[in-house]
């Protein structure tokens, strides 16, 4: 499986802002749909962009991005599904060899990041980025050097999680690797250094937290404490939504690494970007934004 179970048809400019050089480019590409399926691929496509320019804070950089759509139709649908995972034991012909249960984790979805890159760099040289929509409805994801997500009814969702991973540099801010119901051990209490990620510390000092310039003199430091780390911290938030502090749990762990705000995309979708992560990509596309007509 790979490259020769499909073809590359074509690359669409579906959001066009200006020319590549001077525009920050996004490239989304098909993974898993069938030549007949490349219609419905489109329309995937532009769902993702428009809910791209309809979030905060891409709604003010609207004009900084061009979006390109990079039709890859495979021999069969959808992804592997290994029974290791309790899946189906699906393994479809794709050209990108997407599959779920990276790592032992059902909803890990990746795909061949090399073969990825390698199609998007002759396609759109001059990318920032590079998702992969795999045809498939099973929830699963992934960031990293290459964004994958698939078709499930959260995709926009996922969209936007994994973008903030890939283009941005954003990490996990949720509290258990594999899911705070599943059992797992290990994950307890953060004893790392300083994350090099915007959006976690293990700093709670409010004279030297790195976003320390968002935190009200009102909010306290730490603003929760996880009572128990041998699980995720079941306590409502005791501030408002939007209030940025310190939360502790974030980064795969329970304890001893602390996240911005309570809730916030990098921790559950359906959430807003919190401060700390809008901050990040609104300086990394603001530079791209054309210069304002003088009046």
């Amino acid at each position: 499986m790979g490259a020769s179970d499909g073809t590359i048809i074509g690359t669409t400019k579906i959001v066009d802002n200006g020319p590549a050089s001077k525009r920050w480019n996004l490239v989304i590409m098909s993974e898993g749909y069938r030549l007949s399926e490349m219609g419905q691929f489109a329309v995937d496509a532009q769902q993702i962009a428009n809910a791209l320019f309809v979030t905060p804070p891409f709604t003010q950089l609207t004009s900084a991005m061009n979006i390109y759509r990079v039709d890859v139709a495979s021999t069969d649908s959808g992804a592997d599904d290994p029974i290791a995972c309790g899946g189906t034991g699906a393994a479809p012909d794709t050209f990108f060899d997407a599959s779920f249960c990276a790592n032992g984790i059902p909803r890990l979805l990746v795909v061949d990041n090399i073969t990825a890159l390698k199609v998007a760099n002759a396609q759109v040289p001059e990318h920032h980025m590079v998702m992969v929509v795999v045809n498939s409805s099973q929830y699963g994801g992934s960031g990293g050097s290459v964004a994958v997500i698939s078709k499930a009814p959260s995709a926009t969702e996922i969209a936007l999680h994994e973008m903030g991973h890939t283009a941005f540099g954003l990490a996990d801010e949720y509290e258990s690797y594999r899911g705070c119901g599943s059992g797992e051990t290990g994950q307890d209490t953060f004893s790392g250094a300083e994350p090099f990620e915007p959006n976690i510390t293990i700093d709670t000092n409010r004279a030297t937290n790195k976003w320390r310039h968002l935190i009200s003199a009102a909010t306290p430091m730490a603003t929760t404490r996880n009572a128990n780390c041998a699980q995720c911290d079941p306590q409502p938030s005791p501030v408002p939504a939007g209030v940025v502090g310190t939360f502790e749990g974030a980064g795969y762990f329970h304890c001893n690494i602390f996240r911005p705000e309570y809730d916030c995309r990098m921790r559950a979708l359906g959430f807003p970007f919190c401060a700390v992560c809008q901050e990040r990509i609104l300086k990394t596309l603001s530079p791209f934004n054309p210069t304002p007509p003088a009046e």
